[in-house]
């Protein structure tokens, strides 16, 4: 259920609510001024005799066509005698053009029906009574029906009522209670009115709070009142999005805050080569340097300066490039087995010299994979390289390679000296070295982040097990996706 429906419901709910308790009320009030007509009409017993007597005494005489009344008759209304259902006389201002009845309209206007119905336009009192001259005689009194109903406030009494004190209690009591009634209808309807703005505005005004502060960079913004389930799943969400932004602002002031330190630690990096080739430079220019064995060696120093500037320039334009979302791998489906046997074979020659160990775990089987062998290559030479630069000889070096279903994973490692906790949880970060120390040993502090920026363009992950003392463990994961999916596997 949407939130327009659950709205649409509660409202609707509380209408019938509203209802209902109108109803009460109207209850209430016909009920209690029935009782209090009842005690003053019993406080008033002789007022009541005359009322009973409104059209009682009638004289009439049909061969004189004559007709007296005990009470006068109203502006709006007149009298009509009828014998054997036909009109035979009328006093007062007729507003109809009717002068016979059928049995069933007698019958109707004497169960009071015709006052009720909404098609009729007059208000009757029946009242059989025997002539002067013998006869049979219906009196009929008509009066024409006001707007609001039949009923008029301010009924007219017999002039023995008029003025007496019955009349002006009676009177009261009904002004009373119609006050009073009017009365706890508006305060019902303010009440309603109330309620409902209330549960509405509440959460409305505690929303707009919320995004006027979230506007204003205020992350911490939390939201906090109870309402319709609607407003509360909009609470709910605007909670959790709350905290996200606030957990990528946090995570922003933490990239601004690497980024000035990769600015601070490239800085570093390329001092030292940069101020030994200016150092060389000027020392050859201002002829210092006269020994020819001496010229050459300062230029050798100068070469190998500048190649670990460009090679620092390069890993940088390389890490930065990669951080682009425009970059696009040059990815073919190969097998991925025979990739990493050439990849190691590639170390060979530096391993040897190094006195390391290696173990070799990949299937003779293919395992074909789509991948950019450039990008994956520079990766793995990265991590690799990592292991032999900072592990001492007599180390072995592990390479493992697994499949299961539709996973990949690349297992390089060693046992060598480990990485210290202070750097295994941000050694993925650019510029931070395995010995912790900014020394122009030939390392940039890049491979490790331009190698986990390839692997995650190749959909896949890296993550580091290590302790001090108990080598490391790269664990590479790809998964298979589409066509990737249904790979031949030869040779088994």
């Amino acid at each position: 259920m949407n939130i327009k429906r659950k709205l649409f419901w509660d409202l609707i709910i509380r209408y019938i609510m509203f209802l209902f308790a109108s109803v009460a009320v109207t209850a209430l009030f016909i009920g209690l001024m029935i009782v209090s007509l009842v005690q003053v009409m019993e406080k008033y017993p002789d007022a009541v005799a005359d009322l009973n007597i409104y059209f009682n005494n009638i004289e009439y005489d049909g061969r004189t066509a004559e007709l007296r009344l005990p009470t006068e008759i109203e502006p709006d209304a007149w009298v009509e005698i009828l014998k054997d259902n036909q009109v035979v006389h009328v006093e007062g201002n007729k507003l109809d053009e009717k002068y016979a009845y059928s049995q069933d309209d007698l019958a109707r206007i004497a169960n009071n029906v015709d006052q009720i119905s909404s098609a009729e336009k007059f208000v009757y009192e029946y009242i059989p009574f025997t002539g002067a001259d013998g006869e049979n005689y219906t009196l009929l009194y008509k009066r024409a029906k006001i707007s609001s109903g039949v009923f008029r406030f301010g009924t007219a009494f017999p002039d023995s009522v008029k003025g007496t004190e019955f009349e002006r209690e009676l009177s009261g009591r009904i002004r009373a209670y119609f006050a009073a009634f009017a009365s706890l209808v508006i305060l019902l309807i303010v009440l309603f009115s109330r309620t409902t703005f209330r549960k509405i505005m509440t959460p409305l005004k505690e929303i707009n709070r919320g995004l006027k502060r979230i506007m204003t960079g205020d992350y911490s913004t939390r939201m906090d009142f109870t309402g319709n389930s609607e407003f509360e799943e909009i609470r709910d969400a605007f909670n959790v999005m709350a905290g996200r932004l606030a957990a990528a602002e946090e995570e922003n002031r933490a990239i601004a805050q690497s980024k000035k330190r990769m600015l601070l630690d490239i800085s570093h990096d390329l001092r030292t080569p940069v101020t030994t080739i200016q150092g060389y430079a000027e020392a050859l220019r201002n002829g210092l340097v006269e020994n020819e064995e001496q010229k050459k060696k300062y230029l050798n120093y100068i070469f190998e300066k500048s190649k670990v500037v460009t090679n620092l320039v390069d890993r940088l334009f390389k890490y930065s490039k990669l951080e682009t979302s425009v970059y696009d791998l040059n990815r073919k489906t190969a097998d991925l087995a025979e990739f990493m046997r050439n990849v190691v074979i590639s170390f060979y020659g530096e391993l040897e010299s190094k006195g390391f160990g290696l173990d070799i775990q990949i299937p003779e089987r293919k395992v074909l994979f789509s991948f950019d062998s450039t990008e994956l290559e520079r990766a793995l030479n990265n991590i690799i390289g990592n292991i032999i630069r900072y592990n001492p000889a007599r180390t072995t070096l592990s390479v493992e390679l697994n499949e299961k279903d539709d996973i990949i994973q690349l297992i390089v490692g060693d046992d060598g000296v480990g990485i210290s906790e202070d750097i295994s949880g941000i050694v993925f970060n650019a510029l931070v070295r395995g010995d912790n120390a900014r020394k122009t040993d030939g390392g940039t502090g890049l491979g490790l982040a331009i190698a986990k920026k390839i692997i995650e363009l190749h959909g896949g992950s890296i993550r580091l097990e290590t302790s001090p003392g108990c080598g490391t463990r790269f664990i590479i994961t790809f998964r298979m996706h589409g066509e990737h999916k249904d790979r031949q596997i030869e040779g088994e």
